[in-house]
């Protein structure tokens, strides 16, 4: 798995090493129905669906893994009229982009995702553009994120359906401001010591501003460790629902 805590349920559907291609942009992708995020996981991993994305992420907050970011996932090939115009000089999409399906319930897409959906879409996407080296801002020529209408606005014109794409660029740009000044954060020993009052307005600032940035990375680091959590306490309580005690045997119908 590349994604930390991420559930890994591989799908056959995939082109292996990108043919030379690096992933670019991220494509953000709604199920439009399905019960439940295990019968997506299903869907992707029938042979005669012949479709896949790298992710899914489902209304609790999970997050699915079924294809590996060195390989190119099954979801963004078809490009039609209307396209962002730099698909056209792009042979297969599906080389340069990472995939995330979000699990929504209505056929149109119509539902928002749930708080736990956007918390974990979100990091994701910060990882994936950390990973990748993808620019943390709307998609243009060069790279980026935005969603399936993008390449398809003729089929795909509804998806992802609603998605806080403000939301997701503002956090974006504080967790890249807060990586690129991550030389400045306050020493223990700055953190300890008493007022300087002989210090400038412009030293106490520094170190305000590095305060502030290491409150928000902590508040990210547990955020990430509460999905984290979560995701195992559901999967054990899902595989302990599995369990039978000895020969029992299925109810009679």
């Amino acid at each position: 798995m590349d994604e930390p805590g991420a559930l890994w349920r591989p799908s056959p559907h995939y082109f292996a090493g990108r043919r030379g291609e690096r992933p670019r942009w991220i494509i953000v992708h709604g199920t439009a129905g399905f019960a439940t995020a295990e019968e997506v996981v299903a869907f992707f991993q029938r042979p005669e669906t012949e479709a896949s994305t790298h992710y899914l992420i489902a209304r609790d907050g999970r997050i699915f893994q079924l294809v590996r970011e060195a390989d190119a996932a099954w979801g963004n090939g078809a490009v039609s009229r209307g396209h962002d115009r730099w698909w056209r000089t792009i042979s297969n999409p599906n080389y340069v982009t990472l995939s995330i399906e979000h699990h929504k319930l209505r056929r149109d897409n119509g539902d928002e995702l749930t708080e736990a959906q956007k918390q974990a879409s979100f990091l994701l996407i910060d990882h994936l553009c950390e990973r990748h080296g993808i620019p943390r801002r709307r998609a243009d020529a060069q790279g980026g994120i935005t969603g399936h209408f993008s390449l398809d606005p003729q089929g795909r014109s509804y998806c992802p359906g609603p998605y806080p794409w403000d939301e997701l660029f503002a956090y974006l740009a504080r967790n890249g401001q807060s990586q690129a000044a991550g030389g400045i954060r306050p020493t223990p020993q700055m953190l300890s010591q008493p007022p300087d009052h002989t210090s400038t307005v412009a030293d106490r600032d520094s170190v305000c501003v590095a305060l502030r940035q290491q409150l928000e990375e902590l508040r990210e680091v547990a955020a990430d460790f509460q999905r984290r959590l979560i995701n195992a306490e559901l999967e054990l309580a899902r595989l302990q629902g599995q369990e039978k005690p000895p020969g029992s045997r299925p109810p009679k119908r």
